[in-house]
């Protein structure tokens, strides 16, 4: 492939081998296959990878997130990205398309050069602090890659099934209604879904728990000055009207006011509002996604939710997952908002001890990922206040340290035989069969006593048949 593709005869391609050993940044070459076809000495150390076993391979199998499989696919070239190949090391990648003199497309090259040294230093960081954020918003790019999706990320095979599900359904009009507990994510499946619409209007949330019930309407479909005392001169535009050929976000669909939704089931039959004090009916093409913590169907049964309003905004159905029953999305969740953070504050990556990630599996994240995001930012400045290089259990909020820890001996039993995910299960149904039989199946005491909602506790007897 070297000689074929790069038209380098035997002499020529030592000296290309000879130069590129020579220089102190570790170097990667691929063709149009992804098959490697040169990494230097440096490669070596840097990535503790032996150049024979890597050559005339998919880099891919080696470096599932190398960017130069993407640089071949899109033939784009990125500069500067940050990136951490092994744990305490840190590089900026760059990486480039390479074209033969007829520019015809025959390969890729990145150079990783090592910051490590930079990064430890603090007092080159403070130096440095302007190329750093600079770096961050190159990373970012990177891992939100060209789509919102890649963004929300899991290990959990049904929580991956809804982020694909979303991703499908996003490039039609269908209304979503996504329901799942608070701190779930739905505002980041909001934002991923509009975003690969790509409908030209605006994202625009409107908060239904937000708005009081009297200013509600004027503030979904606008006015005309002099509607109402206190009017603003000249009028105001309505969230439909600064939606249109966008998305209209109902936040909190389930708090809001019985008599506005007769017509906002109007408006979208119709496919157009008319503001308050004003006979003008104005044309509005608008894609609906409700979020709501809510059980709206017994919301329905009592009255308090118009039915057909709700079918009407209920054509795809999406329940998020809370971060309990995906515990396998803890660690990389943690570790993610580890590195921005760390990122944010121009600290070196700290670590994150076996002890506090026990800690962290143990919990049932009722705040879901907004609360581990909260808290890796809080441990993240405490570390830095305190210049560890590690997380520590007392950066932990009280009700975290307090948890009755599981023994490692009981979970280097477990997982071996099972693996991680049906020990977590089977550590989950002892733990909740032994608060039952201490409070005598008194379902509310024993909700209290694991800090879980009722509902989640009788969701999780029903799955694993208490």
């Amino acid at each position: 492939m070297m000689k074929n593709d790069f038209n380098l005869n035997k002499n020529e391609k030592e000296i290309f081998e000879f130069i590129l050993d020579s220089i102190p940044d570790a170097i990667t070459v691929i063709d149009t296959s992804y098959k490697t076809i040169f990494f230097n000495k440096v490669s070596e150390s840097y990535f503790d990878v032996k150049k024979d076993d890597i050559i005339g391979k998919d880099l891919r199998h080696f470096f599932p997130n190398s960017l130069l499989p993407k640089v071949i696919d899109q033939e784009k070239s990125y500069f500067n990205i940050y990136n951490r190949p092994r744990e305490n090391t840190f590089t900026v990648i760059s990486a480039i398309p390479l074209y033969n003199k007829d520019g015809k497309l025959i390969g890729g090259l990145a150079r990783d050069r090592d910051i490590t040294e930079f990064v430890k230093l603090s007092e080159v960081l403070s130096k440095t602090q302007t190329s750093l954020e600079d770096l961050e918003k190159e990373y970012k790019s990177v891992i939100q890659g060209e789509n919102f999706f890649s963004g929300i990320i899991s290990n959990n095979s049904e929580f991956i099934k809804t982020i694909n599900l979303c991703r499908n359904i996003s490039k039609t009009p269908m209304p979503i209604w996504l329901n799942g507990e608070s701190g779930t994510g739905k505002e980041l499946f909001v934002r991923a879904i509009h975003h690969e619409s790509k409908r030209t209007g605006k994202l625009v949330a409107l908060n239904c728990a937000a708005i009081p019930e009297e200013l509600f309407e004027s503030e979904l479909f606008g006015y005309e000055e002099g509607a109402f005392t206190g009017a603003k001169k000249g009028g105001k535009l309505g969230k439909f009207e600064e939606a249109n050929r966008g998305t209209l976000f109902f936040d909190e669909i389930g708090d809001m006011p019985l008599k506005s939704q007769p017509k906002i089931l109007r408006a979208l039959e119709d496919g157009y509002i008319t503001r308050i004090g004003s006979n003008r009916e104005i044309p509005i093409d608008v894609r609906i996604i409700s979020a709501t913590h809510k059980n709206i169907e017994d919301a329905v049964k009592k009255g308090e939710f118009r039915k057909d309003l709700y079918y009407r905004l209920n054509s795809f159905h999406v329940h998020i997952m809370p971060l309990r029953d995906r515990k396998q999305d803890i660690l990389i969740l943690a570790n993610r908002f580890l590195q921005q953070f760390c990122m944010e504050n121009g600290i070196n990556i700290i670590e994150i001890p076996d002890k506090v990630l026990k800690m962290f599996m143990n919990h049932h994240w009722d705040g879901n990922v907004r609360e581990l995001r909260n808290i890796m930012q809080r441990v993240v400045l405490l570390a830095k206040e305190s210049k560890s290089d590690r997380v520590m259990p007392e950066y932990l909020p009280d009700y975290l340290q307090n948890l009755d820890n599981i023994t490692e001996s009981r979970l280097m039993d477990e997982v071996p035989h099972t693996g991680l995910e049906q020990s977590i299960e089977a550590i989950e149904k002892e733990l909740i069969q032994n608060a039952l039989t201490k409070h005598k199946y008194n379902k509310k005491h024993t909700a209290e006593y694991l800090k879980i909602p009722r509902s989640s506790l009788y969701y999780k007897m029903e799955k694993h048949g208490l």
